[in-house]
């Protein structure tokens, strides 16, 4: 099956999107100059065409999202490369409101093994469709931002809470009772 894929710019920088006819197979976030980021695509995914038609769809989301007009995603995706334990972790990330956080106890909880927090954690790094599946909203017990492996690294991750109303303070998140944040921060904020 052929990919294709489009580079574009949001107000963070440049993003790539590879997708095929089942869907999206691959979300680059801001963080590289954009003939970096064409390069890693062409590495990653070296049988890829740039082509724009199919990939409009989930640009806008993603343009809409960085411009802060969206906080649901429509796109397709395309999981067939994604293990069954990283399938289950996505589908529980989902689940996770736009605007609010969760610890990565949590996640290893609701997937079923409170005791699989570094394997959630590594589902996490291998998250190939960040923002879309919220890896960003998964922080440590404590509050602390942890493990975001996109070029922008931590800086990233706090942009794109910051961008749904949850901010951060010297790399941490205020963690309340529920283990969420978010909409009750904007009403103090």
């Amino acid at each position: 099956m052929k990919s294709s894929y489009i580079i574009f710019q949001v107000k963070l920088g440049w993003m790539g999107l590879v997708g095929n006819e089942n869907g999206v197979e691959r979300i680059y976030l801001p963080g590289l100059a954009k003939e970096e980021l064409g390069k890693r695509i062409q590495r990653e995914f070296p049988e890829s065409r740039e082509e724009e038609t199919f990939l409009e769809g989930p640009q806008r989301e993603l343009v809409e999202y960085f411009d802060g007009r969206r906080s649901r995603f429509e796109m397709p995706l395309d999981l067939s490369r994604a293990t069954p334990f990283q399938k289950k972790s996505y589908q529980v990330m989902l689940t996770i409101p736009f605007g609010e956080v969760r610890t990565y106890r949590w996640l290893a909880e609701k997937v079923g093994n409170p005791k699989a927090l570094r394997a959630v954690g590594s589902a996490n790094a291998r998250n190939h469709w960040p923002v879309v599946i919220p890896c960003h909203r998964i922080v440590g017990s404590d509050g602390r931002l942890t493990g975001f492996s996109a070029p922008g690294g931590l800086d990233l991750k706090a942009s794109l809470l910051k961008l749904e109303g949850i901010p951060t303070e010297q790399g941490k998140v205020r963690v309340g009772s529920r283990e969420t944040q978010g909409k009750k921060a904007r009403a103090e904020s």
